[in-house]
């Protein structure tokens, strides 16, 4: 008895152990949020930090969460900084994180960092989860068209080509002969075509790791009619909520850039933020380095950036750009998802036609030469 407790508590140990791993892996973005906001609440009640990590840490189910803070009051007992213990966790914090919540620390202002770096996430999740859908969606739709159309060539037409088979000196309409070439060639090609997508697929996956072809697919993206603009907005959008964020703290500029260039993962951004960088350690001004770069920032946004150079205003600046480009973003994601949808099927409906028209033909020759 006792063995078989004791090959039980094992047994519970090691599921105990597999869900705790599985939860600190998916520690994502959402808990990061709860726990500046909660710390935040806390604060603002004259709670300690130390016992505001406490009872986060008591009352919380998320074991990522429940060690995190754990581990933050190790380092807040020692004597340390919230964001020195942040900065001991860069599987959950980056820099951008510690840098903020640092800057801040200095003025005493710890839960109104917390609260606007949560209010800053939801916002850049919320409109991330609608770029990125706006962006899926069409692709979803493709492809259930296309292996729909696959399916119909390969599992239904050949049954009803068999039949026309049967026939002898039938003469198929022309739409019905091009519909089993297609048909034909899906089925004898089967393998061929599987493994030429699955090489694809690999070759694309590899090339898309490299700098220089993002920056080529990315250019790309840039120049598609609507989803061209929305990717701008959308980037135009972080990078200035960002900017205002990090200027209210009151970073220096090349730190600003700094950040924002590993905030930014697109290297096209990167490189423009390297450009902005450099020369504002040569003290020239940001507006001659970017007032060329149309397709990663509008001509408007350039010129707002001016106006903040010379009269000292970013933060009014900022404001004026994010009141222009948050709507026009939230109408432009909306707006895509309904121009796709009737061309998507128009482009599905002129496919039903056309094979309709293929096998009505086809009856329609058969019954003729059955004297029907």
């Amino acid at each position: 008895m006792d063995k078989e407790n004791k090959k039980l508590d094992i047994f519970d140990t090691i599921i105990i152990r597999f869900l705790q791993s599985f939860d600190k892996r998916n520690f994502a973005q959402k808990d990061k949020i709860i726990l500046f906001k909660e710390l935040s609440y806390l604060m603002k009640w004259w709670i300690s930090l130390n016992e505001a990590t406490n009872i986060l840490q008591q009352s919380t189910d998320n074991f990522a969460l429940k060690d995190m803070t754990r581990t933050i009051q190790t380092y807040l007992k020692k004597g340390m900084p919230l964001s020195f213990a942040l900065g001991r966790l860069p599987d959950y914090f980056d820099e951008w994180d510690v840098a903020v919540i640092k800057t801040w620390e200095a003025s005493w202002k710890l839960p109104t960092v917390l609260t606007s770096l949560a209010t800053e996430y939801e916002y850049t999740a919320d409109i991330k989860n609608k770029y990125i859908w706006a962006m899926i969606y069409p692709v979803i739709l493709f492809l259930v068209a296309i292996v729909a159309v696959i399916s119909l060539f390969t599992l239904v037409l050949p049954s009803i080509f068999s039949i026309a088979d049967s026939f002898q000196n039938l003469q198929l309409p022309r739409a019905t002969r091009a519909l089993r070439d297609i048909s034909t060639f899906l089925q004898n090609n089967r393998k061929w075509i599987l493994r030429t997508v699955w090489w694809i697929s690999i070759v694309w996956w590899i090339l898309l790791s490299t700098d220089k072809w993002k920056k080529f697919w990315f250019n790309i993206l840039l120049q598609i009619p609507l989803v061209g603009k929305m990717t701008q907005y959308y980037y135009v959008v972080k990078f200035c909520r960002y900017m205002k964020l990090m200027n209210s703290a009151g970073m220096s500029y090349i730190q600003t850039f700094q950040l924002l260039k590993d905030i930014l993962w697109i290297p096209v951004y990167q490189d423009m933020l390297e450009n902005v960088i450099s020369w504002l350690k040569e003290w020239k001004d940001i507006y001659s380095s970017i007032k060329y770069e149309r397709d990663l920032l509008p001509a408007d946004v350039a010129v707002m950036i001016k106006v903040w150079e010379q009269t000292a205003s970013l933060e009014q600046s900022l404001k004026n750009v994010l009141s222009m480009y948050e709507w026009e973003l939230n109408v432009m994601i909306n707006r895509i998802s309904k121009i796709i949808e009737p061309i998507m099927l128009i482009w599905i409906g002129w496919i039903v036609v056309i094979i309709a028209y293929a096998v009505f033909g086809l009856i329609l020759q058969i019954m003729e030469g059955s004297g029907l």
